[in-house]
């Protein structure tokens, strides 16, 4: 037993060790730097926790930054230039230090301080020259279109033959390039105005089995690869999650595919799920999943904060609503008053439109027991103010700060409108839209 305590431990603190490892990365350019280069980040790539941005300060011409270490050794350089996103994926298994030099030559990044590297920048230029043909060519043949398609998988073969990367950075290019050729036979009908069934060929003449490409770590670190094997166990609408996991965890068996498939599966169920008919059967439901998958908690964590939006439920306290000045808003405020509750955002035009139907509603109410309130889920604060000038919104106005309230209440699509009774409970869940005139009026001067 203390064997194995002290095992346990050790392991926990190499654990602790790596995750608090950072790696000090370094980034010059080639030539000179795009005059219109704007910011630079590096995205760890990991299978272990969700990763985030680190963007990296210029000094004496070159990018520096502290990024936390991850165990897969493969990064996401961004570069933003004139307004637009160039990636590419590098791979450094080294932890203290990491000195890149990357060309970008307006079609694509490359870098070259390793064969990996080397390896990684050869397929993205094959991969930017194949998606340059497929959607600047004009009527590109049955023969032109599959040469592409099947360039995908052999120039994985051919770099490396030619350069010998890393088993690992084969793995990454391998599954890269199945998702990019995926996207490629899925774009043909937009690019190039054929359809697909008039084609001489389909994608089982070309491409492998998915499992055999997707199946390992490195495949997991790609969110398209993630996408595809989410797509395929999800097809059948006769299986519901459940029969979704099974299928996923009969077919793959690399744990870290598992995980992420399954997040995704389990995301759609936390969206999909009718919470105000049968909030404890899919409580039930859920809990049986994650304890048989052996998966996180935090999924029943996540269904527990819809109860918001059950009938009956107090307004979520979570959340924090500030005015056009930027003072916090209680949604106590209004106890006392029957509460109609506008979800919307500057950028959404059915919410624009519903606007000016919002502010004859208000004047008709006007001295009646109901108020009407606007609650924004932009997550850009100017965006929504400059909105409520150019609009001339008027009356109670409010900011979602933390953008948790369409969540909580688990919605899919805004506008979205519901009501709260004179305690600050929910009265009605999914209201009818100021557009519908009368009926709306109506329902409202009769709360009581």
């Amino acid at each position: 037993m203390k064997k194995r305590l002290f095992l346990f431990l050790s392991l926990l603190l190499v654990v602790m060790s790596l995750s608090a490892q950072r790696a000090g990365f370094e980034i010059s350019f080639k030539a000179t730097v795009p005059a219109d280069l704007s910011k630079v980040y590096v995205l760890p790539l990991s299978n272990d926790v969700a990763s985030q941005t680190v963007p990296l300060r210029l000094k004496d011409g070159k990018y520096f930054a502290n990024v936390p270490v991850t165990k897969s050794g493969f990064y996401e350089v961004v570069m933003v230039v004139n307004g637009g996103q160039w990636l590419t994926t590098v791979y450094s298994p080294k932890v203290k230090k990491v000195k890149l030099n990357i060309l970008f030559d307006g079609k694509g990044l490359n870098e070259n301080s390793s064969a990996d590297n080397r390896a990684i920048s050869a397929l993205n230029a094959i991969i930017n020259a194949n998606n340059r043909k497929l959607w600047t060519a004009d009527s590109l043949s049955d023969n032109g279109l599959r040469v592409l398609f099947e360039s995908y998988l052999s120039a994985v073969d051919s770099i490396a033959d030619a350069l010998r990367p890393s088993e690992e950075v084969v793995k990454y290019m391998k599954a890269s390039a199945y998702a990019n050729a995926k996207n490629f036979y899925a774009s043909i009908p937009r690019a190039q105005k054929r359809r697909l069934k008039d084609l001489s060929f389909v994608e089982a003449d070309v491409l492998p089995s998915m499992i055999e490409v997707f199946d390992n770590e490195c495949a997991a670190l790609i969110p398209t690869a993630m996408q595809l094997v989410y797509a395929v166990v999800s097809a059948d609408a006769k299986l519901d999650v459940r029969g979704m996991m099974d299928l996923l965890y009969s077919e793959y068996g690399c744990e870290a595919v598992r995980v992420k498939v399954a997040d995704l599966l389990l995301n759609r169920f936390l969206v999909r799920h009718n919470y105000a008919a049968d909030f404890d059967g899919g409580l039930e439901y859920l809990e049986n999943i994650v304890k048989d998958f052996n998966l996180s908690r935090q999924y029943v964590d996540e269904y527990m904060k819809r109860k918001s939006a059950l009938v009956g439920a107090e307004f979520p306290k979570e959340v924090v609503l500030v005015n056009p000045e930027g003072e916090i808003v209680d949604f106590s405020v209004f106890k006392g008053k029957y509460v109609y509750v506008d979800l919307w955002a500057s950028w959404c035009g059915p919410c624009c439109k519903e606007i000016p139907h919002l502010q004859a509603l208000e004047k008709e109410l006007d001295g009646s027991n109901v108020v009407c309130v606007s609650i924004s889920t932009d997550t850009d604060q100017s965006a929504w103010k400059a909105k409520l000038v150019e609009a001339g919104m008027h009356g109670y106005q409010l900011f979602d700060r933390d953008n948790k309230l369409s969540k909580d209440l688990n919605v899919g699509g805004i506008p979205f409108f519901v009501i709260y009774d004179k305690e600050g409970r929910l009265h009605t869940y999914g209201a009818q839209r100021p557009s519908s005139g009368e009926v709306i009026k109506n329902i409202l001067l009769n709360l009581k």
